[in-house]
């Protein structure tokens, strides 16, 4: 694939409740469910995810702590010079039972809360493309089992 920019969402499970030191962020209590990390590549965009995807790496960004312990399951994402970062976070936690469970996490560059959203249930990509609420839904791709072809 191509090194384009864009905005992408990491779907992630953890199976039990795990308290994780994020760096220089501090120590959280994440429960067992599911994430949505949100972030954005300027350039670059697979490459970066292909990053998120490893275990086996050095530990740069607050996602990279919480990778030790949790999967991908889905990767959502938008090729677009517009970063969409801030504004996928919002529609994010506007869905269904959406919690921050570590404020600052992802979003020390931006006003955010966080760029972590945690979900006791999995949350809907059709719901999520909705509250976005425009046209640009349809440039939005998701990938499950090929994920790793990105």
């Amino acid at each position: 694939m191509g090194q384009g920019a864009g905005t992408y969402a990491l779907l992630l499970t953890l199976d039990k409740e795990a308290t994780i030191a994020v760096g220089k962020l501090g120590t959280f209590s994440f429960p067992a469910g599911y994430y949505l990390y949100i972030g954005s590549a300027r350039g670059g965009l697979f490459h970066r995810v292909r990053r998120h995807l490893q275990r086996e790496k050095k530990l740069r960004w607050h996602i990279d702590y919480l990778r030790q312990w949790a999967d991908v399951i889905e990767v959502w994402y938008s090729l677009s010079e517009e970063s969409r970062e801030c504004s996928w976070c919002h529609a994010a936690a506007a869905m269904p039972q959406a919690q921050i469970p570590s404020p600052g996490f992802g979003s020390s560059d931006c006003r955010c809360r966080s760029h972590l959203i945690y979900y006791p249930s999995p949350p809907s990509f059709e719901l999520f493309g909705a509250k976005l609420g425009d046209d640009r839904v349809t440039e939005i791709r998701r990938s499950s089992a090929g994920y790793r072809a990105l």
